[in-house]
């Protein structure tokens, strides 16, 4: 005999389950954001350079921690607690996280795509339309407080097409993130950032993928209020964590390389004017650009823009690197430095 998934007794069983799950996503929350705290307080700190797109990631980051604490709370209550509150919060932090996510990965393919307009504009309609998909969700959840459970019950959900519509969308418009992204990646697949881009991309897409195919997929069955709802704060936290690893990826990848260029100016070598190599760019654009000279360059269809500034390395042998400040469209001129076996000031992400 097959379970009644609208019993009363099994519904009170699931969402002892559900309750236990947000605890265990909860762990996992604070520990990504604990062990990456160094990123935060350089931001914070001043050490590395305040870039705006870095607010879509503060938000990411407390969309998800204020999301699954609220569902930590209900569960968890000692007392009556206002469920309204609780449960509009609880939404208003999953659709802001889910979409600050998405937004993370629009704007790091639009860096890619040199700010392309027909990319822009393609992004930004698609992610304009998971905004309003997900903005016709919130008059539907509904929750009402049980004294006997201890815990705000939840009475509604959205109606099952819409809820597998809003996750498809989602799912849909991670796949053209990874498909536009990739495309224009793979044709620099041997530069070190391109690498890392096209790894992470991969990685996101997959993570969220699979946790929001499960969100969907219990949504679409409809089996109870508990369930229709089980997977969603698992899909928020992975999407959030990858998003945002993602993102430091870029920073970290960039220190690294200028770890190894600081190395490569004080060795002594003898430079050289014309060598292999490449430029990364991090910010607003990343550029990368193989077989180039040090000599300063308006940047060719072939290069992949990401930041405020850039840098040439050179061969191990050169020992020469070139700095190039270039205008990210505020009208600000930025010069053109060149430093040979010698360092010279370092401009902070």
């Amino acid at each position: 005999m097959g379970i009644k998934w609208t019993d009363p007794a099994v519904i009170t069983r699931t969402s002892k389950v559900f309750g236990a799950f947000t605890m265990v996503l909860t762990g996992v929350a604070l520990w990504d954001v604990l062990s990456t705290l160094w990123f935060e307080w350089q931001i914070l700190s001043g050490k590395r350079k305040w870039k705006w797109p870095m607010t879509i990631y503060f938000i990411a980051r407390l969309a998800m921690l204020s999301h699954i604490f609220a569902i930590t709370i209900n569960r968890n209550a000692l007392s009556e607690v206002p469920c309204k509150e609780l449960t509009f919060m609880s939404k208003f932090c999953d659709v802001v996280g889910t979409c600050a996510s998405s937004l993370i990965l629009v704007l790091r393919t639009r860096a890619v795509w040199h700010r392309n307009r027909k990319v822009t504009v393609l992004m930004g309609l698609l992610f304009l339309g998971q905004i309003a998909m997900w903005s016709q969700t919130f008059r539907f959840s509904k929750a009402q407080w049980n004294q006997t459970r201890m815990l705000c019950d939840v009475l509604s959900t959205a109606p099952r097409m819409m809820m597998v519509g809003v996750w498809g969308y989602t799912m849909i418009f991670d796949f053209i993130i990874l498909v536009v992204c990739v495309y224009q990646l793979i044709s620099h697949v041997s530069s070190t950032l391109g690498k890392v881009l096209l790894r992470d991309g991969i990685a996101y897409f997959c993570a969220a993928f699979v946790a929001n195919l499960l969100q969907t997929i219990f949504a679409g069955l409809q089996l109870n209020p508990v369930m229709n709802i089980m997977f969603l704060p698992f899909a928020l936290v992975v999407s959030v964590i990858a998003a945002t690893t993602v993102f430091r990826n870029v920073f970290t990848a960039y220190d690294a390389f200028s770890n190894d260029t600081g190395h490569s100016g004080n060795s002594g070598h003898s430079s050289s004017r014309h060598h292999e190599g490449s430029v990364l760019r991090t910010g607003a654009r990343i550029l990368f650009k193989h077989n180039t000279t040090i000599t300063t360059k308006a940047m060719s269809e072939n290069e992949i823009s990401l930041a405020g500034y850039s840098r040439k390395k050179s061969d191990v042998e050169a020992g020469a690197v070139s700095v190039r400040k270039e205008d990210d469209g505020d009208g600000e001129h930025r010069p053109d430095t060149e430093v040979n076996g010698t360092p010279e000031k370092r401009q902070n992400l």
